[in-house]
């Protein structure tokens, strides 16, 4: 069971071709989080209560927790359904365990499991009355929560990931920009940078001095200032929260290495520490420059007024009129001052092809804790996003309707305007709430409005800009029937099998999903890349587009579930 920090040859993170998902339950943390929003919306500094064991009778076999545990990862040894290990228990996902706990197993369960006793029905768990006494897996604390709130996270320590692994961190789930924090002090002794086909994307290793080490993945960018070698204070900020690498969704993942070894359920660690409930920035560390900025700030700027001052004085006491020509004078400079700005903008407002970024969420309404309100219009602004330039007049949108409860539209459109027309995206129940649309941005703003409530989750993965690739339909489009893929199967399509022109970046599909036996998730993106996971109701057929970037190797996706899969190609961007 490999951990996603030491999947690498000879000290370096090497690509994993097919699906890959650090984030496979991400989904299901989503769900949860909008089951405890009054949790996550308590006073700063407040800590977010997390259900506990409770005492119940067995009636099959028991297990005692070890340190290291996570429900998955029992339900694994076992050979149970994590779900029925859950039941058995009266439990859920957010229910904290802890070395020495007895759960109880379902029938069913491995007999040759490691450290389950034969109980009778008679047996009683004894479960602690207070956490306070309960141990944290290992020896290892910390001194800082590692991620700003709001946030969310569960145990999910030993969950299935592709390639046989066994995730072994944990995922805390808050929005993209969201400061990350040295857990402890100690040196950043590896820095992770993102690439085609990196599990990690940007991510850090943070040393103690008794060789402990934090990993941290899927970064939207580093603080500024810190590089291998940089000693950092508990509480510091080291980056910010972003969904770089083999990431779904933005969140930070998080792994322990006691001593500097084998990865151990960071879950406990961090719940003793929990700060999802804390908004508010950690106080930062003085800067190292503090002593510089003065000397050049404060000794370059006073003299500037200082000199200036003197010549409307000296120009006064002539005459009046020797002083309209200061004022004169000064109209020049302001006017000189416009061709500047003009000229900067306009090559971005010219702006007509299409630069592929990787993709940064806009707007998670169930990470903010509300739902868009019918018939409003609710503005959404890229300032801030990695790699998103806040000049552009137009991006390229990944729209995804979530917890949809009756049928309804929403349209993407300039602030300030009525919607009209064609709606971006109609949505119900039944069906897939997926889609890809470009719209209009006006001083880094643009607005959604729907019919009905819903929640919405938008990322950009494209803008306008002077530079970058133009749009191209195919004279015919391509359709190409996978077939029936099972679930978890990587399948893939070659550029040549989608009459891509040579050239090529991204390429707009839409994705059939006929008779899925059960709910699931679909993922695409190119092959060796970071696939969009859209989830999708039971339901005899499911239909939506996608844009994704394109590579030499082609397109890669694959179903959680069984699925007959049609592919149909329509637009392609060439550069």
């Amino acid at each position: 069971m490999e951990s996603m920090e030491h999947e690498r040859s000879g000290g370096d993170v090497v690509p994993r071709r097919g699906s890959r998902r650090c984030v496979g339950v991400l989904a299901l943390l989503v769900v949860a989080l909008v089951a405890v929003p009054v949790a996550l919306q308590g006073n700063a500094g407040a800590s977010i209560a997390s259900p506990q064991l409770k005492a119940v009778v067995c009636d099959g076999g028991t297990y005692t927790v070890k340190a290291g545990d996570g429900w998955f990862r029992i339900a694994a040894a076992v050979k149970v359904n994590v779900t029925g290990l859950l039941t058995a228990n009266s439990a859920s996902f957010m229910t904290v365990i802890h070395p020495g706990d007895v759960l109880c197993l379902p029938s069913g369960a491995s007999t040759t499991a490691p450290t389950p006793t034969n109980a009778t029905t008679t047996t009683v768990r004894p479960v602690a009355t207070t956490t306070t006494t309960r141990p944290v897996s290992g020896p290892i604390t910390i001194r800082q929560f590692p991620v700003q709130g709001v946030c969310f996270f569960i145990d999910t320590w030993g969950a299935p990931r592709s390639g046989g692994r066994k995730h072994q961190g944990v995922d805390i789930i808050a929005r993209t920009g969201k400061a990350v924090y040295a857990v402890d002090a100690g040196t950043l002794t590896k820095q992770y940078i993102d690439a085609p086909g990196s599990l990690s994307g940007n991510g850090w290793r943070l040393t103690r001095a008794d060789g402990t080490y934090f990993f941290y993945a899927h970064f939207s960018r580093f603080a500024d200032g810190l590089k291998v070698g940089s000693v950092v204070s508990a509480g510091q900020i080291i980056g910010y929260v972003g969904m770089t690498g083999n990431a779904g969704a933005p969140h930070l993942h998080f792994e322990v290495h006691p001593g500097g070894g084998a990865p151990v359920n960071p879950t406990p660690v961090v719940k003793v520490t929990d700060g999802c409930a804390v908004s508010t920035l950690v106080a930062q560390p003085a800067p190292t420059t503090t002593t510089v900025k003065p000397g050049v700030t404060t000794t370059t700027l006073k003299p500037t007024p200082t000199t200036i001052k003197p010549t409307p004085t000296t120009a006064k006491q002539p005459t009046a009129t020797t002083a309209k020509p200061t004022t004169t004078t000064a109209k020049p400079t302001t006017t000189t001052a416009k061709p500047t700005v003009t000229t900067t903008t306009v090559p971005v407002r010219a702006a007509n092809k299409w630069q592929w970024i990787t993709p940064v969420m806009a707007l998670n309404t169930v990470l903010e804790g509300r739902r868009l309100a019918a018939g409003v219009p609710t503005p959404v602004t890229i300032n801030g996003l990695a790699g998103v330039d806040t000049r552009t007049p137009g991006v390229m949108l990944r729209v995804v309707a979530r917890n949809i409860a009756s049928a309804g539209t929403l349209t993407l459109h300039r602030c300030g305007t009525t919607p009209s027309g064609t709606p971006t995206l109609s949505f119900s129940p039944d069906r897939v709430g997926a889609t890809v649309a470009p719209v209009e941005v006006v001083k880094g703003t643009f607005c959604v409005t729907s019919t009905t409530s819903v929640d919405l989750r938008i990322a950009v993965a494209g803008q306008l800009a002077p530079t970058g690739t133009v749009r191209q339909r195919l004279a015919t489009p391509v359709t190409i029937d996978a077939g029936f893929v099972p679930a978890g199967v990587t399948r893939s399509i070659a550029p040549a099998a989608m009459s891509q022109p040579k050239g090529a970046q991204a390429v707009q599909l839409t994705i059939t999903l006929k008779s899925p036996n059960r709910a699931g998730s679909f993922g695409i993106g190119s092959c060796g890349g970071v696939p969009w996971i859209v989830a999708f109701p039971a339901a005899a057929s499911q239909r939506y587009t996608v844009v994704v970037r394109t590579n030499a190797a082609g397109v890669c996706f694959a179903p959680t579930v069984d699925a007959g899969v049609t592919v149909r190609a329509e637009v392609f961007w060439v550069g």
